[in-house]
């Protein structure tokens, strides 16, 4: 375990946010504490699992983002796949927009390419080139699956999957950036690796969203121990700007309105000890839909948002 000083700001002052569950703990009884900066505003899971132990908090089979075809063996697995699976064009048409350049030519690297399925519908459904697409993914399982299963290039480190003579044309970095210990690192990194007119595009969840505040706690998106940092308005940008790096545009990622509320719901049924089955489940999905028009009208209180990063101009 470590303590550690807040990234934007440097300053140890913190101010204690939420006590919040470890969704996967089976006793209900772990919390972990969220702090938020007095300084820069950042909420930050502290004290936190170095990175020699997070590994341990990603539990093979049940987290989500690491699942595949072979390793699902759930109604609940099986559908998350397939809900996945639809979004794929969806997520690839914003990661696009504004290209300029034949898509035969564009380079992309994404920062926890998971299995690979993102990176694959680029070559297959875009014609993009394997040689083009790059992952970075330290989950070693979720890697050897992408690997053998999409002949894609995935590498465990940023600093492995580039090349000082090649530059990508988008970089992303969907539900990744939470979840980095080297945060700094990695946004340098990023940041040289950008070709000119290249963007770098950071999916986040929104503490400020309206799931947030209505499941306090159990909002599904804290994911301690997973998360290690949440970013209120304002505060992405000013970790940006220490990387020459700035927010030109955002969005509402509307899908993941649904996906909170459902598993929102869920974890709070177990915390009170009450029992999530067809009744319950009928009803976070309507208050996933509602969320979600929440979001759509004011996406300030969408429940994730993709943030558009260019690097600035000096």
């Amino acid at each position: 375990m470590e303590s550690v000083t807040c990234p934007i700001s440097g300053s140890p002052d913190f101010t204690p946010w939420l006590q919040v569950p470890n969704r996967f703990d089976p006793s209900g009884e772990e919390q972990w504490s969220l702090l938020r900066s007095n300084a820069s505003g950042l909420i930050m899971l502290n004290p936190r699992p170095d990175s020699t132990e997070i590994a341990h908090h990603y539990p093979r089979g049940l987290y989500d983002p690491h699942l595949h075809q072979h390793n699902s063996t759930t109604f609940s697995s099986k559908a998350y796949l397939a809900a996945r699976s639809l979004l794929l064009r969806y997520k690839a048409r914003i990661i696009l927009r504004g290209t300029s350049k034949p898509l035969s030519q564009v380079r992309i690297l994404e920062i926890g390419c998971s299995t690979g399925e993102l990176l694959n519908y680029f070559h297959l459904k875009k014609g993009i080139p394997l040689s083009n697409l790059a992952g970075v993914e330290t989950d070693t399982e979720a890697a050897a699956y992408a690997t053998k299963h999409f002949g894609l290039h995935i590498s465990p480190s940023l600093s492995a999957a580039t090349a000082p003579e090649k530059r990508f044309d988008r970089i992303i970095v969907w539900h990744a950036l939470e979840h980095i210990h080297a945060i700094h690192e990695t946004l340098s990194n990023a940041a040289q690796q950008l070709a000119a007119g290249g963007m770098l595009i950071i999916a986040l969840p929104n503490p400020e969203s309206y799931d947030a505040k209505h499941y306090r706690e159990h909002w599904i998106a804290w994911d301690a121990p997973r998360h290690l940092y949440h970013f209120p308005p304002g505060t992405l940008e000013k970790l940006l700007e220490k990387h020459s790096l700035r927010v030109i545009n955002r969005q509402s990622y509307l899908p993941d309105s649904i996906y909170n509320t459902l598993y929102s719901e869920k974890l709070r049924c177990k915390s009170t000890k009450k029992g999530f089955h067809a009744p319950q489940e009928g009803a976070a999905l309507l208050k996933g839909v509602a969320a979600a028009s929440m979001g759509a009208l004011l996406p300030r209180q969408a429940s994730s948002l993709v943030c558009f990063v260019i690097k600035s101009r000096t």
